[in-house]
């Protein structure tokens, strides 16, 4: 299992969800390192978490569609896993930009899948969304419900599970 003062990578470190997740994380002794492109949040975030944690998180600026700054962040720490909240996430803007949404969250992810595997990585928690169980299913919603989508966002956290589920399958 992932130890106290294990090396957790959280992608999106400084939006909402991330950045949150940073502050439970060093506060529960674990080591982070976050990276972000800021194209959805802003660098104060990250003395917001100092000020909270009374910490300094060590940060990288990267973008995950950008291998090689990810293969920096994987060369300079021992990662022992990923927590992984990065992707742009707007509904409507979606709609409108369905290639950049395809582009950026899906080959993003395979980016980042691929430096794993390349430095023996092998555990990610992925934030996915409530968007990804469609019309038909009744909350609560549980794991083992079908998946489907009704814009490019959703469909791309819906490819996203299943690139996981294959990995899983090919690689526990």
């Amino acid at each position: 299992g992932v130890t106290i003062m294990s090396t957790i990578l959280v992608t999106g470190a400084t939006g909402f969800i991330g950045s949150h997740t940073c502050v439970e994380l060093i506060q529960s002794g674990y080591h982070v390192v976050g990276t972000d492109n800021f194209c959805n949040s802003k660098p104060a975030v990250l003395d917001r978490i100092q000020t909270i944690t009374e910490k300094k998180m060590d940060f990288i600026k990267a973008d995950l569609c950008h291998p090689e700054e990810l293969d920096q962040i994987f060369q300079q720490y021992q990662i022992d896993a990923v927590i992984h909240f990065a992707g742009l996430k707007a509904v409507g803007e979606s709609v409108e930009k369905p290639l950049e949404y395809y582009s950026n969250n899906i080959t993003g992810t395979l980016y980042l899948l691929e430096c794993m595997r390349k430095y023996h990585c092998y555990r990610i928690v992925f934030s996915s969304s409530a968007t990804v169980y469609g019309m038909n299913n009744p909350v609560p919603y549980q794991e083992n419900m079908p998946t489907s989508a009704t814009n490019p966002y959703g469909y791309t956290k819906v490819m996203i599970e299943q690139i996981l589920r294959d990995l899983c399958v090919s690689d526990p």
